[in-house]
């Protein structure tokens, strides 16, 4: 079962619980009797990616690099506040 400790145990005893955790440990944080944190070790996620490939639970990335953004909305030919100008002014009279 997975080692739960309190805010003020992690603040006393941190170098503990980091040193159980980097032996592949896991530890849950909690603040009133309830979780807010899950200390695991660093080299656990590609571990973890590797055995959800291979269980087919998700794909590996295919496009290295930042994902592209999509083209902001609109046309960026059009001066939309002059058309709104011009709008505006018609209506007036």
């Amino acid at each position: 079962m997975e080692r739960r400790v309190s805010v003020r145990q992690l603040n006393q005893q941190t170098s503990a619980v980091l040193a159980e955790v980097a032996r592949g440990g896991a530890v849950t944080i909690t603040s009133g009797g309830r979780d807010v944190a899950r200390l695991v070790p660093a080299v656990e996620a590609p571990a973890t990616l590797a055995r959800l490939i291979e269980r087919g639970a998700v794909r590996a990335p295919t496009l290295g690099g930042a994902v592209p953004l999509p083209p902001p909305p609109g046309d960026a030919e059009r001066d939309v506040a002059a058309r709104l100008v011009a709008d505006r002014d018609a209506e007036r009279w």
